[in-house]
């Protein structure tokens, strides 16, 4: 399977490149890590949680992680302006699994990046991304994702970005125009990209458990899939299933959530999600 993820051939996206007469400065889709559960244990036996509780959690590795052999620089229009892009070579990427366009081979930074357009504008946060359209192991156009974050002001004024996972998807954007020197990469078989922890998160308000998929990063989190459910208390006992995850929610009285865990997140096939929206 993994063979599969890597090896999928670019066929459609230079045509699309070339097809029209005064073709755009971009194409955007969406695209989401490619990760491998990894085995937990777990109690199958009747827990409780209140508040806001991580019910389950579980490391997931990324699959596909390549490195960039040669130094590339660039920029890519953003409405009236552009984001300027560069990596150096040793830089480790992980795959980003198109939803359109599943010939291209998309890989992505773990650091973020931080452009700021004017005083008053929230800054974009983006990763840096690389696509090889033809499967010859050259990247031969820039990208990148924007993360699914909000900037915050301080009371200096100053904008602040919270807390990002080190590995998520998101919205897609890809120059047309290809990259001026095409870069080299290598698969690895060994990085240095940390697991990704994932948390299935259930929070109490009222009479009601909201539960999600989220992505830890020391204390903050985010959510790393577009799945959310929110069970009142009267429509209990329900199972609810996560990426293969199975949690039965059985009562909820006075703030207090009794639950068990019925399984985790399958570790027979890669994972994927689709990305939370903002």
């Amino acid at each position: 399977m993994k063979q599969l993820l890597l090896g999928l051939a670019a066929l459609a996206f230079a045509p699309l490149l070339m097809a029209q007469t005064s073709p755009p400065a971009t194409v955007t889709d969406a695209g989401s890590p490619v990760l491998e559960p990894q085995a937990v244990e777990f109690s199958a036996e009747p827990q409780t949680a209140s508040a806001t509780t991580a019910l389950l959690t579980q490391h997931a590795n990324p699959l596909g992680v390549v490195r960039v052999d040669a130094p590339v620089a660039g920029s890519i229009p953003v409405g009236n302006a552009s984001i300027s892009l560069s990596l150096t070579p040793g830089t480790e990427l992980f795959l980003v699994l198109l939803q359109q366009r599943r010939e291209v081979r998309l890989f992505c930074t773990p650091q973020v990046q931080t452009t700021t357009y004017s005083p008053i504008r929230p800054p974009l946060i983006t990763r840096t991304c690389l696509a090889d359209t033809n499967s010859d192991r050259i990247f031969d156009h820039l990208a990148y994702i924007q993360l699914n974050v909000s900037p915050t002001r301080a009371v200096s004024g100053s904008w602040e970005t919270p807390v990002t996972p080190h590995v998520s998807g998101g919205a897609v954007t890809i120059a047309t125009a290809p990259i001026a020197s095409p870069v080299p990469y290598t698969p690895l078989q060994t990085h240095r990209i940390a697991p990704v922890q994932l948390e299935l998160t259930a929070r109490i308000v009222g009479e009601t458990a909201i539960l999600d998929l989220r992505s830890r990063e020391g204390d903050a989190t985010v959510a790393i899939s577009d799945q959310r459910d929110a069970v009142q208390a009267v429509n209990m006992p329900r199972t609810l299933t996560f990426n293969g995850a199975q949690v039965e929610l059985q009562s909820l009285e006075n703030g207090t959530l009794s639950y068990r865990i019925v399984s985790a997140i399958p570790t027979d096939q890669p994972l994927t999600f689709q990305p939370a929206r903002r």
